[in-house]
């Protein structure tokens, strides 16, 4: 009998807990602690945030490429979702303005790759043929267009090497084309007509058609052999058009639609197998790029038209999104505190007690509970801090709570304060960033939003570069030398504007918040921060990552609030107090997104 060791060159290890290398893929073990055979598998992906798009787009556009080179095209966009011309190109990680299509349309097909694209069919003011090829550089309209003009429909293919299939003429569209880089030919009819369909192929010969609508949604999928279309007796578990398709006749993709879902399902040539998790937002209507291991679905429309983008991966390693906890309460519920140090080592101090009474009290956090420690010198609210939880600095603030702006600063050992030297600016309503001996004080408010930047060396304040938007409430993270200010207010609504700092002047960013906001906290460095909570017209539990070029969605805190603080870094930070409106005790642990194995309880079932 032929053994394990036979088949896989590897004995049937006993481990104490999981392996977390990617060389236990398909190799079995027994875990001796939960006393279970286990195995890891690339069976089945998960989705994460990818980067968010300039402005909303729904109207299904055009996709080519891959999930870190793609290009979308087309579509729809606010507010009324009129068809545009507009492109966009992804790096993996942000989006970015292209060259515009000739023709404005939504509901249009793509293949090809970011650098070498056709865009094909769709919708401007009724069924286009238009057929358009990217060269990089620019769109070019082929004087040729598809001989059925529909929009809705499916593709496969290359730029050079297309297929077109189904679609809304209307009716309802059975009608297949073959593109040769310059003329569209008429070749075998799908077998069951439809629109709004899912199409995956990289091949011209090799595509597979998948859902879409008939009198109602359907599940239907055929294969095409570059000659005739075959129907499979496995149709899709979710019968469903606009969603969002892709990848290869053999291993397809398909993602969201009509009825509003966020179904996720692959195929493996034979059948299709509905993924454990599905997209974070439900959606349909939104574009499709990639393959099933690695697929894009940016924008789309829910109860609104999206600007977010959603990444599948599939793989033994599986993304792991990040998350909020609870953690030990404050003592003391307070508005408007500083705070400084890490998720396991922080420090709270000052801030707005009940009844508006300005506090002084200081609080210290083992990753578990507050305890107290040394009050500071002088009690004030809308102040703030940097340093640690032995080493804390606290400057500016509202020693009265009634606009008496301060320059006082203190300097905190781990149990006692002492006064250090007075900033230059009396503030309030400011942030800062970097340790007790090169600290940063950013933005406040004086008699109006503030500009002023002033660095500390340990025993005095001296004047650094202005912000381009002078602020005050905003968020703050990284260091002296490599600071970064987002969010707060330049006094009429909250803004989504990000600024770096380099030591001697501020750069206005292009990737701004998602959300504009003010009132917010700050923890991590300058190419990797965090933002969360905040105001807009209301209390707000948004929470954002930064990778020192744009900022992604991340998962919202259990407690809206503003006025808090925070402390720690992007994968591993503490937000504590704030108004929800009210003060609050609330204190939450951030874990931010890993990886993990696809871990496989192995049955005799």
């Amino acid at each position: 009998m032929t053994t394990y060791k036979e088949l896989f060159g590897k004995y049937v290890q006993n481990y104490a807990s999981d392996p977390t290398s990617t060389d236990a893929e398909g190799q079995i073990w027994y875990n001796s602690t939960s006393g279970t055979f286990k195995t890891a598998l690339g069976s089945f992906g998960a989705w994460s945030a990818g980067g968010t798009l300039p402005v909303a787009r729904n109207g299904r556009p055009g996709g080519s490429g891959t999930s870190t080179a793609a290009l979308i095209f087309g579509g729809g966009t606010p507010p009324a979702g009129a068809p545009v011309a507009t492109s966009l190109s992804y790096n993996g990680t942000s989006w970015s303005p292209a060259p515009s299509l000739n023709t404005a349309r939504s509901y249009l097909a793509g293949v090809g790759t970011q650098t070498s694209a056709l865009g094909f069919g769709g919708y401007s003011g009724g069924a286009s043929a238009a057929t358009e090829s990217f060269n990089g550089s620019a769109w070019t309209s082929n004087p040729t267009g598809l001989n059925t003009a529909r929009f809705g429909l499916g593709s496969a293919g290359t730029q050079t090497a297309a297929l077109a299939f189904g679609g809304n003429v209307p009716p309802n569209s059975a009608a297949t084309e073959s593109w040769n880089g310059s003329t569209w030919t008429s070749v075998s009819s799908l077998n069951t007509a439809r629109q709004a369909i899912f199409g995956a192929g990289t091949s011209q010969t090799a595509a597979l058609a998948f859902g879409g609508y008939t009198t109602a949604g359907t599940g239907a999928t055929e294969s095409w052999n570059g000659s005739a279309w075959t129907t499979s007796p496995a149709s899709m578990n979710t019968a469903r058009r606009l969603g969002s398709g892709g990848g290869s006749q053999t291993a397809a993709i398909a993602a969201g639609g009509i009825p509003l879902t966020s179904a996720t399902e692959t195929w493996n040539g034979t059948s299709w197998t509905s993924n454990p998790t599905g997209l974070g937002t439900a959606r349909y209507g939104g574009g499709q790029v990639g393959t099933q291991s690695s697929f894009l679905v940016p924008g789309g429309y829910s109860t609104v038209r999206l600007d977010s983008t959603e990444l599948f991966t599939r793989s033994v390693v599986v993304p792991v999104a990040g998350s909020w906890s609870s953690g030990g309460s404050l003592s003391n519920a307070r508005r408007n505190l500083g705070g400084a140090g890490t998720q396991t080592a922080a420090l709270a101090f000052g801030g707005i007690a009940p009844g508006d009474a300005i506090s002084a009290s200081t609080e210290e956090y083992d990753g578990t509970s507050w305890a107290a420690g040394g009050n500071m010198g002088t009690g004030r609210g809308t102040l703030s801090g940097c340093g640690t939880q032995t080493a804390g600095l606290a400057f500016g603030g509202d020693t009265g709570n009634d606009g008496s702006n301060t320059g006082i600063t203190e300097e905190y050992n781990g149990s006692t304060w002492t006064a250090g030297g007075t900033m230059s600016t009396a503030r309030r309503a400011l942030s800062g960033c970097g340790i007790q001996t090169a600290g940063l004080a950013i933005g406040g408010y004086t008699t109006t939003a503030s500009s002023a930047t002033e660095e500390y060396d340990g025993t005095s304040w001296t004047s650094g570069g202005s912000l381009n938007t002078a602020r005050y409430y905003p968020g703050a993270a990284g260091t002296q030398t490599a600071g970064l200010a987002f969010g707060g207010t330049p006094g009429s609504g909250g803004t989504s504007a990000t600024e770096s700092y380099n030591g001697t002047a501020w750069t206005t960013v292009p990737g701004s918040l998602n959300t504009a906001r003010e009132g917010l906290a700050g923890a991590g460095i300058s190419t990797s921060a965090l933002a969360f909570g905040g105001y807009t017209t209301t209390f707000v539990a948004n929470t954002e990552s930064y990778n020192g070029t744009s900022w992604t969605t991340q998962a919202t805190m259990a407690t809206a609030r503003n006025s808090l603080a925070g402390a720690g870094t992007q994968t591993s930070a503490l937000a504590f107090g704030g108004n929800t409106p009210g003060n609050t005790t609330a204190t939450e642990e951030w874990t931010g997104p890993s990886t993990t194995l696809n871990y496989k309880t192995l049955t005799t079932s």
